[in-house]
């Protein structure tokens, strides 16, 4: 049984979502300890539970220690993943995005079709707000033969959360390598203001003032969509902008809180992509962070070049290395790094 150390490196619950999804993938028990062990409120939380809760039905996995507050388990995956309709309701504001995060990769390598609806938080703290998923890094997975759709029927705001999301995964055999170079040009750049039972100049004043951080950057012709008509039983606000280059696609996003004015989410959100943009980079530092499973799971050699190695990377390159030892570097630029990694060329189990 592989055993895992939840404490290591950036020891937050990224480690127990790679850890199960791993397992669940490879057919491997895995053993997780000292779960969230860095955190204020260690063990598990009730948004871990059901990224675990989904991935055990998927491989019909028996587990043990799946409980709140919980600093140990043990997943024992019994079968392939599986594809079929999921429902999963995480309750209040728990983020869609990071359950998602945790499963897709299985749901990548299930025996046929997968629909997945989840019930929860769409934008919330601390996790990349759904429609940053939607735009960003699933048109990277897509370089990488990765087929999934998301749909937001419902947006989900803290506290009261309530958003629903409905996925379509299509499974694929193997996945390819990504290779991603410093981009040369910027084709376009776009970006969604949204907000739910609030006033519709919330949405209006968060797009136009990333508009002006960026055009005051010397960025031009933002596109940026007004959106005030999804529904959601909660109140809030967001914006997501993203820049597709030459090689790449990177995003930016901030989400609205009490007291927080519009102007300052759209600035937020704007800084953000001018970061990435201004280092050449065809990514942003948190897809980079989502990227690194998929390329040790891929078949040959992926590279990408970043603008730093953030902890959460770091972290998530030496789970993915010793569990499933696909084999990382990483080379200093002037500007930036490139990370290299050759993947174990996981191919899908069809029973």
């Amino acid at each position: 049984m592989i055993e895992v150390d939840g404490s290591f490196g950036e020891g937050g619950g990224q480690l127990l979502r790679y850890s199960v999804a791993l397992s669940a993938i490879l057919g491997s028990p895995i053993k997780v300890y000292n779960i969230r062990a860095k955190r204020s409120n260690p063990g598990l939380r009730p948004q871990h539970m059901t990224a675990v809760k989904l991935i055990a039905s998927i491989v019909d996995a028996e587990v043990e220690g799946l409980k709140v507050g919980s600093t140990s388990i043990i997943f024992k995956p019994k079968t392939p993943p599986k594809g079929g309709n999921y429902n999963m309701n995480i309750g209040t504001a728990g983020s869609i995005s990071l359950v998602l995060q945790a499963s897709l990769p299985v749901l990548t390598f299930a025996t046929n079709t997968v629909t997945l609806r989840l019930i929860g938080g769409t934008s919330v703290r601390w996790s990349p707000p759904v429609p940053y998923l939607k735009e960003v890094l699933l048109p990277l997975l897509k370089k990488m033969g990765v087929k999934a759709e998301v749909r937001i029927l419902k947006r989900g705001f803290y506290p009261q959360g309530g958003g629903l999301v409905e996925v379509q995964v299509e499974p694929v055999d193997f996945l390819s390598p990504i290779r991603l170079e410093t981009f040369s040009e910027i084709r376009e750049i776009k970006g969604i203001s949204y907000c739910s039972n609030l006033p519709s100049h919330v949405a209006i004043r968060q797009a136009n003032s990333a508009k002006e951080v960026l055009r005051k950057a010397g960025y031009e012709n933002v596109e940026i969509e007004i959106d005030i008509k999804t529904p959601s039983p909660s109140r809030g606000s967001g914006i997501v902008l993203w820049a597709l280059t030459d090689t790449g696609i990177a995003g930016g996003d901030a989400i609205g809180e009490r007291g927080k004015r519009a102007e300052i989410v759209g600035q937020e959100a704007a800084e953000k992509l001018i970061k990435a943009l201004r280092s050449k980079v065809p990514v942003d530092d948190h897809a980079l962070d989502n990227l690194i499973i998929y390329m040790s799971l891929a078949k040959g050699e992926s590279y990408i070049f970043a603008r730093e190695l953030t902890s959460h990377a770091k972290t998530a390159m030496k789970l993915c290395e010793d569990i499933t030892g696909a084999k990382f570097s990483v080379e200093k630029e002037e500007d930036h790094i490139k990370i290299f990694c050759k993947g174990i060329g996981v191919t899908r189990k069809v029973k």
